[in-house]
């Protein structure tokens, strides 16, 4: 998937959230990380993962919204894409599982 934000836009996006137990029952979510990293590559040990606002919505369901910044809008409370672009991912936390997922690729104009 692909998203194009322009180098002043700051725009929320929200991101339906699904997750399930191995045996495809529902997990009890209570939040959603996100993170930037530059296109085409993965989460590491060392990323950095930002809170989302995230709206439960019950039965291992629920809505992240991330707030996106160009590189020229104001940072407050944004994830800043800079000029090169980056790809977005979104992280369930249900100790011990983690589960990490590529979500879009964010294109700056």
């Amino acid at each position: 998937m692909l998203f194009e934000l322009s180098r002043i836009d700051k725009i929320y996006r929200d991101y339906d959230i699904t997750a399930t137990t191995k045996e495809s029952g529902p997990v009890s979510l209570t939040g959603v990380d996100a993170a930037l990293l530059p296109p085409r590559t993965r989460p590491t040990a060392t990323t950095v993962w930002t809170p989302t606002s995230f709206d439960p919505g019950g039965s291992g369901k629920g809505v992240a919204t991330v707030l996106l910044a160009g590189p020229y809008a104001d940072p407050t409370n944004a994830l800043v894409v800079n000029a090169g672009g980056a790809d977005l991912w979104l992280k369930i936390t249900d100790s011990p599982e983690v589960d990490a997922e590529y979500v879009e690729r964010i294109y700056v104009y």
